[in-house]
This record gives C-alpha cells, sequence and structure tokens, in this order.
C-alpha cells in the first residue's frame, strides 16, 4: 500500500513542478486532476470495499507430516479490490501460536488442530491510496490427522469373538444363520428349498447376530505433543483393526472437558471419533485409568514409548 501511494506523491510532485515551471492552464489542468484521482478512485471503489469479505483458504484435513499451504482469499459483488492481511495459527494440542509464513508452511510435525485466523486485515481503493478494516472476516479449521502406530505387542482381539449369537430383527442377510423349522410369519425368502425338498419340511435359513459382552477402550487426552501423537496412532492403529474384524468397541477419554464415551461400530465411526478428539483440549489431570468398568474387554491406550 505504501508502494502505491509513494508512486502517487511522486507524480503528484512531478505535476507540482510542471505547473510551477509551465505556468499555463495546461499544467493547472493537469495539477487539478491529480488532485481529484484519490477520491475519484475512493467514490469507484466504494461499492466493492462495503461488501469485500476475507477468509484463509487451504485444505480442510492433512495428515500428520504432510507438508500443506494455506492462502488469503477476497471476494466482492464487484471488482476485487487490492487487500493485504496476515494468518495465524494456533495449535489446539501444543498451545503454540504463530504467524503463518509461505517459507515454513503449515505445522504438521504433530497431530491435532490447527485455527487459522486474519489479522491486520486491510481492503483498499482500486489504486491502494485508501485502506480500510474489511468488515466481513473468516476463520478456518485444519485437522492434522495421526499415522498409525502399531502396539507392541499388539492385543490379542480372540477374546472380542462372540459368546453367543441371537435371530437378526427383521431377518435379511447375516454371515451366520441357524437352520429350523418354518413358523408363521416367516418370510419366504428365507426358505432353505433344497433342504425343504429333502426333508419334506418347510426349513428356513434364520441370519444371526453376534453377541458380545462391552469391547472397552481407555485413553487420557493428556501429555506432551509426542505422547498425544502415539496415543492417537495407537488408537487409530488398534481401532482400524477392530472394525476390520467387526468387533464394534466404546471408547472411554478423559479430556479438559471431563469423562467422554464414544461407540463405534465402523471405519467411518472411527474417523469421525478421531477427529472429534483432535478438536478436544488436552486434560491437566485425571485420568481414566481409575477408573472401573463392567466391560467384556478392556485395552488402555497409553502416551509412553513402553506404556500400554
Amino acid at each position: 500500500m505504501w508502494g502505491y501511494r509513494i508512486c502517487y506523491l511522486t507524480a503528484l510532485a512531478g505535476c507540482g513542478l510542471f505547473y510551477l515551471a509551465y505556468g499555463e492552464w495546461l499544467s493547472w489542468l493537469v495539477l487539478v486532476l491529480m488532485l481529484m484521482i484519490p477520491w475519484l478512485s475512493l467514490l469507484v471503489s466504494l461499492p466493492a470495499i462495503l461488501t469485500f469479505s476475507m477468509e484463509p483458504g487451504g485444505p480442510d484435513f492433512l495428515t500428520q507430516g504432510e507438508p500443506g499451504e494455506i492462502w488469503l482469499l477476497g471476494s466482492s459483488h464487484y471488482p476485487a479490490p487490492p487487500f493485504q492481511g496476515q494468518l495465524r495459527l494456533y495449535q489446539s494440542f501444543t498451545g503454540q501460536s504463530s504467524l503463518y509464513s509461505d517459507a515454513r508452511g503449515l505445522p504438521t510435525e504433530h497431530c491435532g488442530r490447527i485455527s487459522v485466523t486474519i489479522q491486520r486485515a486491510k481492503v483498499c481503493d482500486y489504486l491502494g491510496l485508501f485502506a480500510f478494516p474489511p468488515r466481513k472476516r473468516g476463520q478456518k479449521t485444519i485437522l492434522v490427522r495421526p499415522v498409525p502406530v502399531p502396539l507392541d505387542p499388539a492385543p490379542d482381539l480372540r477374546r472380542c469373538k462372540p459368546r453367543a449369537w441371537r435371530p437378526k430383527p427383521g431377518g435379511g442377510f447375516g454371515e451366520n444363520h441357524e437352520l429350523r423349522l418354518y413358523r408363521p410369519g416367516d418370510s419366504l425368502n428365507q426358505v432353505h428349498w433344497k433342504l425343504t425338498a429333502k426333508t419334506g419340511h418347510l426349513m428356513i435359513r434364520e441370519p444371526l447376530l453376534p453377541q458380545r459382552g462391552l469391547v472397552l477402550l481407555t485413553m487420557n487426552l493428556s501429555g506432551d505433543p509426542e505422547a498425544l501423537d502415539r496415543k492417537m496412532g495407537r488408537l487409530l492403529w488398534l481401532g482400524r483393526r477392530l472394525t476390520e474384524q467387526d468387533i464394534p468397541f466404546q471408547l472411554r477419554l478423559h479430556t479438559a472437558q471431563g469423562l467422554q464415551s464414544i461407540p463405534v461400530a465402523s471405519r467411518e465411526d472411527l474417523d469421525r471419533a478421531v477427529d472429534q478428539l483432535l478438536s478436544e483440549t488436552p486434560a491437566v489431570e485425571g485420568s481414566v485409568r481409575d477408573r472401573v468398568y463392567a466391560a467384556f474387554w478392556q485395552y488402555h491406550i497409553g502416551g509412553e514409548p513402553d506404556e500400554v
């Protein structure tokens, strides 16, 4: 902006010298026009300035360690005037705040949430001579997702196998089923026709659902950034193993907001749960490990290199 002002003042000084040296009506007209140009620019730019909005642009999700960059976007109902501003980054897990630099890029060495805000924002007239704060400034949140960290030794998931089976409500498809005689109300789609032909009785293939006890994962959302990286990575790795084997489980976590419970039954549920935790505030004190739960299988995820 100061560059535009210096250029204008230089041109104005030249017009003034031209008037002093020449002294005719043409030099006077040129000087008057030069004096009026800033106000004409402001008048023409005013509709664009009043409808101007500014917001950060960039990715919504990144993986830990993945390079990324953001930028400043401006929009208006009219041709966009010049604008400028600084982007400030705040990392939820580390608590660090810094100004964004294109040379450094986004800080993705740790997982967590990065909040992006705009400061020192200015929108100018079309010539860049007048500057005003924009009426609308947006914000942005970027989630830096963890990288799966394998557990060593890996927990034995055979104990999570179903203890019993029950008929699936409403019928339908099931990987496991039992055969029984037809009862009034059963769907004809479930009739096992080959077995019916052999036995002479209507036989039904009834789908079954597994009955498991509570499978529980506990974790304290606390510790330094390195410990939180390991916890979130271990949670992602173990959660994926459980969902791949169709084992639903529940997360019990201690955060700054207290004890939280998140049910997980699929890969999509796991991804949503991890994204939710990335936006939480770590706890300073307290532990979920000291609590006793009536769980069929329970595993605590620690953050130290040798803690499980």
